[in-house]
C-alpha cells in the first residue's frame, strides 16, 4: 500500500521536499528514533470486535435463512437477499430518492417534499418485481468453482495468444518495412486466428471444452400460499421462450424432493448434428482432425433449463444435466445443519438484507487460474521469440520473464478463506463479513498510531492502514519491472525499420527521451522508489476537512475568500530515516533541474528550476514554493520533522495533523476508511449562503433564480437523512473481519 500511496506524493516531493531537512543542517543529521510508542486502545469510531455468538439451532437457522435449509451441504456460492419490499420502500420514502423523482420530472418538489414524512406505499409491487419482494436466493452447486476456473483459464490464454499475435504480426512488419498491415492484424486480436489459437492449444482448447459444463445454477423466489403459483407461471413463461430454437430443444420433466420440474434441455447432440451438416464451412477455418474433436466435444455438452415449486419457494434451475438438481432431503442434512453458516448465526435475528457464503476451495481454484499481466507479457515474449525483423530481442524477452516471474510472486502474499457476509438494517445499513480474499498489502498486526487523526466531527473523509513491507518491497520490484519493460519496447519499436509519418514521430520522441531524459528520470525514480520510500514508516493517514480559507485568486470576491471554506487535504506519515528523506530529495532536485534544462533547450525558453522556500515552526519544517495568492490555510506544501512527515494543502492543517500525531493516543488495528456526511452537509449549508449572498460578484452580474435556490436547498436538506459511512477491516483470532456501516440519522 504504501507504494502506492507514495505515488501519490510525486507532486508534492516536486514543489518542496527541498530541503526535507532542517535547512542545509537537516540534511546532514543523524537518522532520528522512530516516533514514541502510543498505548494501544481502541478508537470510540472503530466497530467494536464482535463477540461470538453461541451456535444457532438448526431449526432456528432454518427459519431465518429461509430457502437455504433446502440447500446441500456441497454448495459452493450462496446469495440471498431479503425484504426487497422493505429495502425499495425505504429508499423511495428518502429525501434523496424524492429529490431524484423531482429532477427527472417525476413528481413536484414541494409536493414531494411535503410528503417526506408519510409512511412509504404499502403496496405490494406485482409482476416480475413481485419475485423480488420477499426473499430471493442464487446458489451454486458442486463444480462451480472449477467451472469457473475453466472459464479463468480461456479468458487468460486468450490474452496471451493476442499478445503473441500483436509481437508476431509487429515482428513480421519490421522486417517487410511495411506499417499498412498492422491495422489487419490488429482486427484479427478477436478474429478467426485468435479462435484458431485458442482451441488448438493444449490448455484452452478442445480438451477444456470436454471439461467444461455448465455448474448448478438455482433462483429461488419466495412467495407463500396462492402467489407461489403465480410466481411459478412466470418463470414457466420464461423457460418456455427457449422455444425459439427449434429443433435444438427436447423438453425434461423430472421429479426432484417429490414436486415436479418442467423445462427444456438444449441438446448437445442435436447442435452437434447441426456442426456435422455445416462442417464444409468450418473446415474453411479449422483442419478436419481439429472439426472432429470439436463436433464430438458439443455433442456431450446440454444446458438444462427447467421451473417448479419447492415449498413457498418458485424455482428456476439452469445446469449442465437434470441430474445436477438435487436439495436436502431434510433440513437435517442441509446448509444450515453444518458450520459453513455459522458466521451469521449473531446476525441472523436481526432486520436481515442480504447473506453471502462462497466456499474457500471454489474461490482457491477460480484464483489459481485467473491470470494477470504475466499472461500477456508471456504472450509477448513467445511471439518476439525468433522474430527477425526486429533484432536481438533476448534482453526484451528477459525483462518480460521478470514481469511474470515478479507478478508471480507478488500473488503469494495473498490468501483466501471461505467468505461469509451478512447485511442487515440497524441505524442505516450494517455489513459484517469474515474471511475472504487478502492481498497482503495491509499489515494486520501494527496499531495504526495515527487513527485519532480522524476523530474530529470536522473531518470529512479520513483512511488510515499499515502496509505489509513485504508487499511493498514485492509490489515496487513488480512496478518496476513494468517500468524498464515498457521503455524497452518502445525502444525496441523506435529501432524498426518501418517508415511511416507517425513511426518517424514516435522515433523522434523516443530519441529524445533516450538521450536527454531516461538518465534523469531514472536517476528520479530511484531516488524517490529508494530513499524516500524507504525513509517513511509502512503507516499513512489520508485526512479531508472543509474547514480552510478560500484562497485569494484573482476574480474572487474578497467576501468570498473572507467568508467561505475550502477543502483541505493531507497525507500524513511517520519519519524513520530524516537523514535518508533530505537526501533524496537532493537527488530528485538535481534530475529535476536537468531535465528542466533539457525542456528549455527544446523549447528555447529559459525555464529554471524554482527556489523552495522554508518556514519553521515546533521543531518542524515546510516547505513550498511562493505564489501571490497563497496563505496558511491554502499552501500545497510539505512539513517535516525528525518524526513526521505531511504533505498538504495547507500549512496549517499539517502541522495541526502533525502535532495530534506526536501526542498519540488511541490506535486501531488494520484498515480504516470513514466518509461523513453531517461534515459534508454543515459545509454546504455554509457555502450556499456564502453563494448566495455574492452571486452577483461571483456570476458576473446574475442573481440565483429561486428554483436554482429550491434545487440546491433540498439536495442539502436531503443529507438529513445521512450521517457516516465507515468501513473497517481487521483481523479477529486469525481470521479476516471486515465491518461496514452506513449510518442514517
Amino acid at each position: 500500500m504504501k507504494k502506492r500511496v507514495i505515488w501519490l506524493l510525486v507532486p508534492a516531493v516536486a514543489l518542496g521536499l527541498g530541503a526535507c531537512g532542517k535547512k542545509e543542517e537537516a540534511a546532514k543529521a543523524p537518522a532520528a528514533s522512530a516516533p514514541v510508542e502510543a498505548p494501544v486502545a481502541v478508537v470510540p469510531d472503530a466497530p467494536a470486535p464482535v463477540v461470538k455468538a453461541p451456535a444457532l439451532s438448526v431449526e432456528e437457522r432454518a427459519a431465518k435463512l429461509g430457502f437455504v435449509k433446502h440447500l446441500q451441504q456441497d454448495t459452493e456460492v450462496v446469495m440471498s437477499f431479503h425484504n426487497g419490499t422493505k429495502a425499495a420502500s425505504r429508499v423511495k420514502a428518502s429525501k434523496f430518492w424524492k429529490l431524484i423523482e423531482s429532477e427527472m420530472g417525476m413528481g413536484d418538489l414541494g409536493e414531494e417534499a411535503a410528503d417526506a414524512d408519510k409512511p412509504a406505499d404499502p403496496a405490494e409491487p406485482t409482476g416480475p418485481a413481485a419475485l423480488f419482494g420477499s426473499e430471493f436466493t442464487v446458489a451454486l452447486g458442486k463444480s462451480t468453482g472449477e467451472q469457473t476456473a475453466h472459464l479463468a483459464t480461456a479468458n487468460g490464454r486468450m490474452g496471451y495468444f493476442q499478445m503473441r499475435s500483436l509481437a508476431k504480426a509487429f515482428g513480421a512488419a519490421a522486417k517487410s518495412g511495411d506499417f499498412s498491415n498492422m491495422q489487419e492484424a490488429l482486427a484479427e486480436l478477436q478474429g478467426e486466428q485468435l479462435f484458431k489459437d485458442l482451441l488448438a492449444d493444449p490448455e484452452s482448447g478442445v480438451a477444456l471444452i470436454e471439461k467444461m459444463k455448465m455448474p448448478p445454477l438455482c433462483f429461488a423466489f419466495k412467495a407463500g400460499g396462492e402467489k407461489t403459483e403465480g410466481a411459478a407461471q412466470q418463470l414457466a413463461a420464461l423457460v418456455e421462450n427457449l422455444g425459439m430454437l427449434g429443433e435444438m430443444i427436447e423438453p425434461v420433466e423430472v421429479e426432484k424432493a417429490g414436486q415436479k420440474f418442467a423445462g427444456h434441455k438444449i441438446s448437445g447432440a442435436k447442435i452437434s448434428e447441426s456442426m456435422t451438416k455445416d462442417r464444409e464451412s468450418i473446415e474453411e477455418t479449422l483442419d478436419a482432425a481439429m472439426v472432429d474433436k470439436l463436433i464430438a466435444a458439443v455433442a456431450k455438452k446440454d444446458l438444462v433449463v427447467l421451473s417448479g415449486t419447492l415449498g413457498d419457494y418458485a424455482v428456476l434451475f439452469i445446469g449442465g444435466s437434470a441430474d445436477d438438481l438435487n436439495f436436502a432431503t431434510d433440513t437435517a442434512s442441509s446448509m444450515v445443519a453444518s458450520d459453513t453458516l455459522a458466521f451469521s448465526d449473531a446476525y441472523i435475528s436481526k432486520d436481515l438484507a442480504a447473506v453471502i457464503y462462497g466456499q474457500k476451495d471454489a474461490v482457491d481454484k477460480v484464483i489459481s487460474a485467473a491470470g494477470g499481466l504475466s499472461e500477456m507479457a508471456d504472450g509477448l515474449r513467445d511471439g518476439l521469440t525468433g522474430s527477425e525483423g526486429l533484432g536481438d530481442t533476448r534482453d526484451l524477452e528477459a525483462l518480460l520473464r521478470m514481469v511474470s516471474e515478479r507478478e508471480g510472486a507478488l500473488r503469494k502474499l495473498a490468501g483466501n478463506d471461505t467468505c461469509g457476509m451478512v447485511a442487515f438494517f440497524e441505524d442505516g445499513l450494517k455489513i459484517e463479513s469474515t474471511g475472504g480474499m487478502d492481498s497482503g498489502a495491509v499489515d494486520w498486526k501494527t496499531p495504526c498510531k495515527l487513527a485519532p487523526l480522524g476523530a474530529s466531527e470536522d473531518v470529512v473523509m479520513f483512511a488510515n492502514m499499515s502496509s505489509n513491507a513485504a508487499y511493498d518491497e514485492k509490489m515496487g520490484a513488480y512496478l518496476e519491472a513494468l517500468m524498464e519493460t515498457s521503455y524497452a519496447i518502445a525502444m525496441k519499436v523506435a529501432e524498426s525499420p518501418i517508415q511511416d509519418a507517425d513511426m518517424a514521430q514516435f522515433k523522434d520522441m523516443a530519441k529524445m527521451f533516450d538521450t536527454k531524459f531516461r538518465p534523469d528520470v531514472v536517476a528520479m525514480w530511484d531516488a524517490f522508489n529508494g530513499d524516500f520510500g524507504s525513509s517513511l514508516g509502512n503507516e499513512m493517514a489520508l485526512v479531508v476537512d472543509l474547514n480552510g480559507t478560500v484562497p485569494a485568486i484573482p476574480g474572487i470576491p474578497q467576501s468570498v475568500v473572507d467568508e467561505g471554506k475550502f477543502p483541505r487535504v493531507s497525507m500524513v506519515a511517520p519519519v524513520t530515516d530524516r537523514a535518508k528523506l533530505a537526501g533524496s530529495w537532493d537527488k530528485m532536485n538535481v534530475s529535476i533541474t536537468s531535465i528542466l534544462k533539457g525542456v528549455s533547450e527544446l523549447t528555447n525558453q529559459e525555464i529554471p528550476m524554482q527556489k523552495p522556500i522554508s518556514s519553521d515552526k515546533d521543531d518542524f519544517t515546510t516547505w513550498f514554493f511562493s505564489m501571490p495568492f497563497f496563505n496558511d490555510d491554502f499552501m500545497p506544501s510539505v512539513t517535516v520533522g525528525d518524526k513526521w512527515f505531511a504533505a498538504s494543502s495547507s500549512k496549517t492543517q499539517a502541522l495541526d495533523l502533525i502535532n495530534k500525531a506526536a501526542k498519540g493516543g488511541e490506535t486501531r488495528d488494520g484498515l480504516y476508511f470513514m466518509m461523513n456526511f453531517k461534515a459534508l452537509q454543515k459545509f454546504s449549508v455554509a457555502t450556499l449562503k456564502v453563494v448566495e449572498k455574492n452571486a452577483k460578484a461571483i456570476m458576473d452580474g446574475e442573481e440565483l433564480t429561486p428554483e436554482q435556490l429550491e434545487t440546491a436547498s433540498k439536495a442539502i436538506e436531503a443529507m438529513d437523512e445521512l450521517d457516516k459511512l465507515t468501513v473497517h477491516s481487521r483481523r479477529e483470532a486469525g481470521t479476516l473481519r471486515t465491518s461496514i456501516h452506513f449510518k442514517t440519522r
